[in-house]
């Protein structure tokens, strides 16, 4: 049986992570095709792979592996305390946090416990880091991931954006 292993990026994952990305991108155009496209093919493979190698000691990314093949993966960015964060409303902006900026897991093994295993790999990096907090966002109609985020994972709902087309 192939473990499930959640590992630091490694050159060779864009192939994997493009597939995650894509597929990420189909199920999102499926629930809403006016906000959500198709990422443009040609060298996706090279430009996701650069992202996940690149970065700095406020950034944290994580492949899931299963079998040497990536799956997955998750990139979040360390926030510390807002300058003037006495001035501002939201209490948050006081403290050290974490942002959840992408999580992608390729469509076939979705529910095998690689999101789960990417997003507590996030969760140990902010704790050790003494976060207070994470936060992230997700489609609020997806039917796949807001159950992810708040049955499975405990997030709750905090805030929420809204849209209006005029063109």
């Amino acid at each position: 049986m192939i473990e499930l292993g959640i590992r630091p990026p490694e050159p060779g994952d864009g192939a994997g992570i493009a597939v995650a990305w894509c597929d990420f991108a189909e199920y999102y155009q499926e629930i809403d095709p006016e906000s959500f496209q198709a990422p443009r093919r040609d060298g996706l493979e090279a430009w996701l792979e650069s992202g996940l190698l690149t970065g700095g000691h406020d950034r944290f990314v994580r492949v899931a592996d299963l079998g040497g093949d990536a799956i997955g993966f998750v990139a979040a960015k360390f926030l510390r305390p807002h300058e003037d964060a006495d001035r501002q409303v939201l209490r948050e902006v006081a403290v050290p946090r974490v942002f959840v900026n992408s999580l992608a897991v390729q469509r076939r093994h979705w529910r095998s416990g690689a999101g789960a295993g990417l997003m507590a790999a996030v969760e140990e990096w902010a704790d050790a880091r003494e976060a207070h907090l994470i936060t992230l966002d997700t489609y609020a109609d997806s039917p796949v991931s807001v159950p992810f985020y708040e049955r499975r994972m405990g997030y709750r709902r905090q805030s929420i954006i809204f849209t209006k087309r005029i063109r």
